[in-house]
């Protein structure tokens, strides 16, 4: 009898001997290989500049001077400090927050479940610079308001500290961290905290002895994710401790690169970047092998379950407080800051004298300075390109590793998951030197070269999507398209592309939202500022003393995101919303 199933579509059997495989296979391996490549091999070099490396002109050097300066192992201190402050502060916000949302009767529940990953749209170098704006010694509103009131002599706060930079990049882990740990509580069935209560084990032991030992592997993968995630960033320790030379890892790494008054070294950057790198890979091995071994966990058994909310009793109105805090500190409070700093003609603390001054001369200049304007159009050619390169390429690459017998197709996998354990300082770092010395290539300095970089540091995330989506949708499909005579590319448009949009979209919007947040890579890759992105503009102004400028860019670019990031949740809110709020 004719079976469907044991039909073999040659197209898709011919990948193994095809050209197309080994084409994504060279593409990816050059994007990821050649940068660290050059990457070690510059750690080795003696020439100052990338361009005069040279195999005669090697040695270990740069790893003396980096390794025996007593002033990396303060390094290395500060950057221990900082991630796991900052993970232990956004962990523990984010599990409480998920908690009320999730296992409590919590009132207005639904909005916080809403409201907190409404934070990402916040990008972290705003979020740093209007904390700055609130409690900088010399400037922040809430210091010289504190100091007036009070007679004090000095300011009483310091964000630019390493207790500054906790505090900000804690918060900002919390959204992430609070989406991860969500699934985690709906799904744990409830019966053993149940067990506990009958037996009279009041409820702060409960958690402490059920239900955040039935969490714990869990909980761990997030906090290794989170470790990564606070490693890597530039922004927030950029603006925060630059400017009272209070060093970690990726601002080292750019200090190094960008002084102001020595030639770079860049084979000492280099030097550097290795334990930063090796940390990295270290960290996503084990957060492989949590994830890995996550079914020796489970905490969902065939039995039906239904979780019942904890009552809160008088602490409802306290736990509400607690939530609605978090979105102040996190979204609101930062829009504000920007958004009164963005109508006045010079800094001052809120005042009637300092609202009778408001101005849109601000507003007028972005509408009027050249650079705005080319900024906003390198950075839309930007994110467009590289939103649709990355979602084009994770697809290529996810269809060899699904549904082919292509040999490399495990290999390919692996290079595609590899960007996902390097910085994006490093990764810039590292195609610094492969666009100086690929001079045949001259994009160094340009808008194309933070494409490259950004789509190689995006297809982690782009493959995981795309090989999720291709896994759900059966070959029995395919199998009947060819059997209708189909060719390949009509199988692709009339099958792939209807049942893979949402991936598709999800993907493609998920890139643009990170790429015009980020500017640790651009700033490493960009040069002239015919060829600056958002980003760096507000960088350098802010750098330069334009902070009311810097603030209306701001605004607009946080209003916009939060407009995005809102359009996008409320696609994928509308099919929770009865789940969560009938909890």
């Amino acid at each position: 009898m004719f079976r469907v199933e044991a039909i073999r579509v040659p197209w898709l059997r011919a990948m193994d001997i095809n050209p197309w495989p080994y084409l994504v296979l060279g593409l990816v391996s050059f994007l990821v290989l050649a940068p660290l490549s050059l990457l070690v091999l510059g750690s080795f070099s003696t020439a100052r500049l990338p361009t005069d490396f040279s195999l005669a002109q090697t040695g270990l050097q740069n790893y003396l001077k980096v390794y025996l300066d007593p002033l990396t192992y303060e390094l290395m201190g500060n950057t221990v400090i900082y991630v796991s402050g900052s993970v232990a502060l956004g962990i523990s916000l984010a599990l409480t927050l998920a908690w009320l949302v999730e296992r409590t009767d919590m009132p207005a529940k639904i909005l916080i479940y809403a409201g907190v990953p409404m934070t990402l749209a916040v990008p972290g170098m705003l979020q740093a610079m209007a904390w700055v704006l609130l409690l900088s010694p010399r400037i922040g509103m809430i210091n010289r308001g504190l100091m007036e009131s009070l007679g004090l002599a000095e300011a009483p706060i310091n964000i630019y500290s390493l207790g500054g930079m906790i505090f900000v990049e804690g918060l900002r882990l919390v959204p992430t961290a609070f989406l991860m740990l969500i699934p985690l509580l709906r799904s744990m069935d409830p019966a053993l905290e149940e067990a506990a209560a009958t037996s009279g084990i009041n409820p702060s032991a409960t958690i402490r002895k059920v239900t955040l030992r039935l969490l714990a592997p869990g909980l761990f993968a997030v906090m290794v994710y989170q470790a990564m995630t606070a490693l890597e960033i530039f922004e927030v320790p950029g603006i925060l401790g630059l400017p009272s030379r209070i060093f970690v890892f990726s601002t080292k790494i750019y200090a190094i690169i960008h002084s102001a008054t020595l030639m770079p070294v860049y084979g000492q950057a280099n030097a550097l970047a290795m334990i930063y790198l090796l940390i990295a890979v270290v960290t996503t091995y084990f957060y492989s092998r949590m994830i890995g071994r996550a079914e020796r966990f489970a905490i969902i058994t065939g039995k039906g379950y239904r979780p019942r909310p904890q009552e809160l009793g008088a602490w409802k109105i306290p736990a509400l407080a607690v939530a609605s805090l978090y979105l102040l500190l996190a979204v609101v409070l930062p829009f504000l800051v920007f958004l009164y700093a963005s109508f006045l003609p010079y800094l001052q603390i809120p005042s009637a004298a300092a609202l009778k001054s408001f101005t849109l001369k601000n507003y007028r200049l972005l509408a009027t300075y050249g650079e705005v304007g080319s900024a906003l159009k390198n950075t839309a050619i930007m994110v467009v390109v590289t939103a649709t390169a990355t979602t084009l390429l994770s697809f290529f690459i996810s269809l060899v590793i699904v549904r082919s017998r292509f040999w490399g197709r495990k290999l390919l996998d692996q290079l595609a998951f590899a960007p996902h354990a390097i910085p994006g300082i490093v990764m810039g770092l590292a195609f610094v030197w492969v666009f100086l010395r690929l001079d045949f290539l001259p994009i160094y300095g340009t808008i194309w070269a933070m494409v490259i970089g950004f789509t190689t540091n995006f297809i982690s995330y782009g493959t995981r999507a795309m090989n999720a989506s291709l896994l759900q949708i059966h070959k029995e499909l395919e199998e009947a398209a060819y059997v209708s005579g189909l060719p390949p590319w009509r199988t692709m448009r009339r099958i792939f592309l209807p049942l893979m949009m949402p991936t598709f979209a999800g993907v493609w919007i998920w890139v643009v939202l990170h790429a015009v947040r980020i500017a640790g890579m651009p700033l490493m890759l960009y040069e002239g500022s015919q060829n600056q992105v958002l980003a760096i503009l507000i960088w350098n102004m802010w750098d330069e003393g334009y902070i009311p400028a810097a603030a209306a860019i701001g605004t607009l670019l946080m209003l916009s995101l939060l407009l995005l990031t809102l359009l996008v949740r409320s696609v994928g809110f509308r099919t929770q919303r009865a789940d969560v709020g009938g909890r």
